[in-house]
Protein backbone atom coordinates (compact mmCIF):
# COMPACT_ATOMS: atom_id res chain seq x y z
CA UNK A 1 0.00 0.00 0.00
CA UNK A 2 2.78 2.42 0.95
CA UNK A 3 4.65 1.51 -2.26
CA UNK A 4 1.56 2.18 -4.41
CA UNK A 5 0.98 5.53 -2.66
CA UNK A 6 4.67 6.46 -3.11
CA UNK A 7 4.51 5.62 -6.86
CA UNK A 8 1.29 7.61 -7.24
CA UNK A 9 2.88 10.65 -5.58
CA UNK A 10 6.01 10.32 -7.77
CA UNK A 11 3.84 10.06 -10.90
CA UNK A 12 1.88 13.15 -9.80
CA UNK A 13 5.11 15.15 -9.15
CA UNK A 14 6.62 14.12 -12.49
CA UNK A 15 3.39 15.06 -14.28
CA UNK A 16 3.33 18.41 -12.49
CA UNK A 17 6.99 19.08 -13.43
CA UNK A 18 6.29 18.31 -17.10
CA UNK A 19 3.15 20.48 -17.14
CA UNK A 20 4.86 23.49 -15.52
CA UNK A 21 8.00 23.26 -17.68
CA UNK A 22 6.23 25.12 -20.46
CA UNK A 23 4.60 27.65 -18.14
CA UNK A 24 7.66 29.48 -16.86
CA UNK A 25 8.64 32.97 -17.90
CA UNK A 26 6.45 35.73 -19.22
CA UNK A 27 3.81 35.06 -21.80
CA UNK A 28 3.86 37.09 -24.97
CA UNK A 29 0.92 39.43 -25.44
CA UNK A 30 -1.47 38.11 -28.04
CA UNK A 31 -1.33 39.76 -31.44
CA UNK A 32 -4.70 41.16 -32.40
CA UNK A 33 -5.52 41.45 -36.06
CA UNK A 34 -8.21 43.67 -37.52
CA UNK A 35 -10.37 42.23 -40.21
CA UNK A 36 -10.45 43.77 -43.66
CA UNK A 37 -13.48 43.04 -45.83
CA UNK A 38 -15.27 44.10 -48.96
CA UNK A 39 -12.15 45.18 -50.85
CA UNK A 40 -13.34 46.64 -54.15
CA UNK A 41 -11.86 48.19 -57.28
CA UNK A 42 -14.22 50.97 -58.25
CA UNK A 43 -14.71 53.27 -61.21
CA UNK A 44 -16.31 55.92 -59.01
CA UNK A 45 -16.76 56.56 -55.31
CA UNK A 46 -18.67 59.17 -53.35
CA UNK A 47 -16.15 60.13 -50.67
CA UNK A 48 -18.89 61.52 -48.40
CA UNK A 49 -21.25 58.53 -48.35
CA UNK A 50 -19.05 55.60 -49.35
CA UNK A 51 -21.31 54.68 -52.26
CA UNK A 52 -19.28 53.21 -55.10
CA UNK A 53 -19.50 51.61 -58.52
CA UNK A 54 -17.58 48.34 -58.88
CA UNK A 55 -15.32 48.25 -61.93
CA UNK A 56 -15.98 44.99 -63.84
CA UNK A 57 -12.92 42.76 -63.86
CA UNK A 58 -10.94 45.45 -61.97
CA UNK A 59 -9.74 46.61 -65.40
CA UNK A 60 -9.36 50.29 -66.24
CA UNK A 61 -8.32 52.18 -69.34
CA UNK A 62 -5.14 54.21 -69.09
CA UNK A 63 -6.12 57.73 -68.08
CA UNK A 64 -8.92 56.51 -65.76
CA UNK A 65 -8.99 56.86 -61.97
CA UNK A 66 -8.76 53.47 -60.23
CA UNK A 67 -10.46 53.64 -56.84
CA UNK A 68 -9.79 51.30 -53.90
CA UNK A 69 -12.51 50.83 -51.27
CA UNK A 70 -12.44 48.59 -48.18
CA UNK A 71 -14.14 48.17 -44.83
CA UNK A 72 -12.71 47.55 -41.36
CA UNK A 73 -15.12 45.79 -38.97
CA UNK A 74 -14.41 44.94 -35.34
CA UNK A 75 -12.71 48.15 -34.27
CA UNK A 76 -12.45 48.99 -30.59
CA UNK A 77 -15.22 51.28 -29.40
CA UNK A 78 -14.95 52.78 -25.93
CA UNK A 79 -18.10 53.81 -24.15
CA UNK A 80 -18.03 56.72 -21.71
CA UNK A 81 -21.13 58.33 -20.19
CA UNK A 82 -23.48 56.86 -22.84
CA UNK A 83 -21.24 58.16 -25.66
CA UNK A 84 -18.83 56.20 -27.85
CA UNK A 85 -15.32 56.78 -29.17
CA UNK A 86 -13.08 55.09 -31.74
CA UNK A 87 -9.82 55.90 -33.54
CA UNK A 88 -8.62 54.06 -36.64
CA UNK A 89 -5.74 54.97 -38.97
CA UNK A 90 -5.11 54.05 -42.58
CA UNK A 91 -1.46 53.97 -41.59
CA UNK A 92 0.31 52.76 -44.72
CA UNK A 93 -0.47 52.62 -48.43
CA UNK A 94 1.77 51.29 -51.17
CA UNK A 95 1.06 51.01 -54.87
CA UNK A 96 3.20 48.81 -57.12
CA UNK A 97 3.35 49.06 -60.90
CA UNK A 98 3.40 46.01 -63.22
CA UNK A 99 7.19 45.77 -62.87
CA UNK A 100 6.89 45.50 -59.07
CA UNK A 101 8.29 48.99 -58.48
CA UNK A 102 6.71 51.11 -55.74
CA UNK A 103 5.11 54.14 -57.34
CA UNK A 104 3.39 55.39 -54.17
CA UNK A 105 4.40 54.87 -50.55
CA UNK A 106 2.40 56.93 -48.07
CA UNK A 107 2.48 56.73 -44.27
CA UNK A 108 -0.39 57.98 -42.09
CA UNK A 109 -2.57 58.23 -45.17
CA UNK A 110 -5.82 58.97 -43.32
CA UNK A 111 -7.47 58.53 -39.94
CA UNK A 112 -10.91 58.57 -38.46
CA UNK A 113 -11.25 59.61 -34.83
CA UNK A 114 -14.72 60.13 -33.46
CA UNK A 115 -15.75 60.97 -29.92
CA UNK A 116 -19.16 61.63 -28.38
CA UNK A 117 -21.01 59.32 -30.78
CA UNK A 118 -24.52 58.27 -29.81
CA UNK A 119 -24.18 54.86 -31.52
CA UNK A 120 -21.09 52.68 -32.03
CA UNK A 121 -20.28 51.99 -35.70
CA UNK A 122 -20.40 48.46 -37.13
CA UNK A 123 -17.38 49.25 -39.32
CA UNK A 124 -15.41 52.09 -40.85
CA UNK A 125 -14.39 52.38 -44.50
CA UNK A 126 -11.42 53.86 -46.29
CA UNK A 127 -10.55 54.64 -49.86
CA UNK A 128 -7.66 55.61 -52.09
CA UNK A 129 -7.33 56.22 -55.79
CA UNK A 130 -4.74 56.23 -58.52
CA UNK A 131 -5.19 58.78 -61.29
CA UNK A 132 -3.55 56.98 -64.17
CA UNK A 133 -2.21 58.69 -67.28
CA UNK A 134 -2.08 57.59 -70.89
CA UNK A 135 1.67 57.01 -70.42
CA UNK A 136 1.36 54.54 -67.53
CA UNK A 137 2.42 50.98 -68.35
CA UNK A 138 -0.24 48.45 -69.22
CA UNK A 139 -0.53 45.53 -66.78
CA UNK A 140 -1.43 44.59 -63.23
CA UNK A 141 -0.98 47.07 -60.37
CA UNK A 142 -1.10 46.08 -56.70
CA UNK A 143 -2.26 47.99 -53.64
CA UNK A 144 -0.92 46.98 -50.21
CA UNK A 145 -2.25 48.70 -47.12
CA UNK A 146 -2.21 48.65 -43.32
CA UNK A 147 -4.83 49.95 -40.91
CA UNK A 148 -4.39 50.37 -37.18
CA UNK A 149 -6.86 50.54 -34.30
CA UNK A 150 -5.22 53.22 -32.15
CA UNK A 151 -7.29 52.43 -29.05
CA UNK A 152 -6.39 48.72 -28.97
CA UNK A 153 -3.14 48.70 -30.96
CA UNK A 154 -4.47 46.10 -33.38
CA UNK A 155 -3.47 46.12 -37.03
CA UNK A 156 -4.88 44.73 -40.24
CA UNK A 157 -3.37 44.36 -43.68
CA UNK A 158 -4.89 43.97 -47.09
CA UNK A 159 -4.06 44.00 -50.76
CA UNK A 160 -5.87 44.31 -54.05
CA UNK A 161 -4.96 44.34 -57.70
CA UNK A 162 -6.27 46.13 -60.75
CA UNK A 163 -5.30 46.20 -64.39
CA UNK A 164 -4.61 49.04 -66.81
CA UNK A 165 -5.21 48.38 -70.48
Amino acid sequence: MKKALFLSICFLLISLAIWTAGCGGEEASPTVTLGIRNIQSCSSLNTETGEYTIQPGSTFDRGDAAWLYFEVPGITVKGVDDKFEFWVKFSELKLFNPNGDIIANISDFAEIREVDLDEPPNFVWFYAYFESTSDDPVGQYRWEFVVKDELYEATGTGSATFNLQ
